[in-house]
């Protein structure tokens, strides 16, 4: 299928570099779905569990996380023992739109089922990191790939049925469960399984595919599914921007210091201390090295904080709703007067201008104009 590919990547390395697979992890929400399955189970599922360190009684906590190749070791071993070879496949068809958390608002109330898949897509890399997701546009038709990035990580035929799985439950859920994908594809071989697949998702299903993948018509993904809710959008943005600094995947330590002091400010901005020193001493170095390692990158503490600022002003000035004496407190700065003195020194012009231009895209009504703060020009 020919198109506009648009590739959606988690934070990792690419497939085949085996250094990158001791990092790779996944929420712990993911286990606790299989584990479940395996309560009171055969003195086979107490050793399956048992060697992959964990236990069928004591809930995890969601949000931890979980090496992503014991996961789908766990996973393949979990099917061999409950003697479900389709195991992947019947817990994916179950998924239910609650089950993803915080994330299930933003979900519910997409205005569209593009939107809605384009809110999973972008969670992804919070939930499993090395990972990638294509969307691919062809004419009338978009595909949505999912694929593991590293082969080491391998055999994941549970893995790739249950992701796949999930989407179509999800579709259906949001549209109707009426609804079937044009086209299903797995990079695993599916003999001996096409029927079953073919039954679930109710249309022709292929493996041996260069990804894990699922094809759905435009006039079905861009349908409005909620005529309400666009008026909600600036919401939805501030909703998304929190839940990604909650889910934010877990920290690379092999990603260079500059990148590293970023996800840091980022996280700590309105809530904690973003000075040069208490930041050194969370990335467990000395302040004078910290400045040394930035130098050799050709960038300074201040410019990596000022452009960390920066990208959250234009952020959230974008949804045309936040008052300016909330953002510079978001921000970080002691008073409205500092921050808008700096967006002028960034941008050349005041960020009452920002917020008036958000209000005349449509992003707010007139109504909400007057709930803004318009001081700081």
């Amino acid at each position: 299928m020919s198109g506009i590919k648009t590739k959606m990547t988690a934070s990792g390395p690419r497939p085949g570099r085996r250094a990158g697979t001791r990092n790779a992890t996944v929420r712990c929400f993911f286990l606790d779905m299989i584990i479940s399955e395996m309560n009171g189970g055969s003195p086979e599922c107490v050793h399956v569990l048992t060697r992959f360190k964990l236990k069928d009684s004591k809930p995890l906590n969601p949000y931890a996380t979980y090496p992503l190749k014991s996961y789908v070791e766990f996973f393949e071993e979990a099917a061999r023992a409950l003697h479900r070879p389709h195991l992947g496949l019947e817990l994916g068809q179950n998924f239910r739109l609650w089950e993803i958390g915080p994330v299930y608002p933003l979900l519910a109330t997409a205005p569209t089922l593009r939107e809605a898949l384009g809110v999973f897509s972008r969670f992804q890399a919070s939930w499993q990191t090395h990972t990638t997701l294509n969307i691919e546009r062809g004419f009338e038709e978009t595909k949505y790939s999912y694929v593991i990035d590293d082969m080491d990580i391998w055999p994941r035929v549970q893995d790739a049925e249950n992701a796949i799985g999930g989407l179509c439950a999800l579709t259906r859920q949001l549209l109707s469960e009426r609804w079937s994908p044009v086209e299903v594809c797995f990079e695993h071989d599916i003999t001996g399984r096409q029927e079953p697949l073919e039954r679930f998702f109710r249309c022709p299903v292929r493996g041996n595919n260069e990804s894990n993948s699922i094809l759905l018509r435009d006039a079905e993904l861009d349908r409005p599914m909620h005529a309400w809710v666009n008026s909600n959008a600036p919401a939805r943005a501030i909703v998304e921007m929190h839940l990604f600094d909650l889910l934010r995947p877990p920290e690379d330590t092999f990603q260079p210091i500059h990148e590293r002091l970023s996800r840091l400010i980022d996280q700590r901005l309105g809530r904690e201390s973003v000075d040069l020193e208490a930041l050194a001493e969370k990335l467990g170095i000395a302040p004078r090295t910290l400045r040394r390692q930035l130098g050799t990158f050709g960038t300074s503490f201040s410019e990596v904080l000022n452009r960390q600022r920066r990208k959250k002003a234009e952020m959230l000035l974008s949804t045309g709703t936040i008052k300016l004496s909330q953002l510079a407190t978001h921000l970080g700065y002691a008073n409205q007067s500092a921050f808008s003195r700096a967006f002028r020194e960034w941008t050349g012009e005041p960020p009452i201008a920002a917020l008036r231009r958000a209000r005349r895209s449509g992003a707010v009504g007139d109504n909400d104009e007057a709930g803004a703060d318009e001081q700081g020009t």
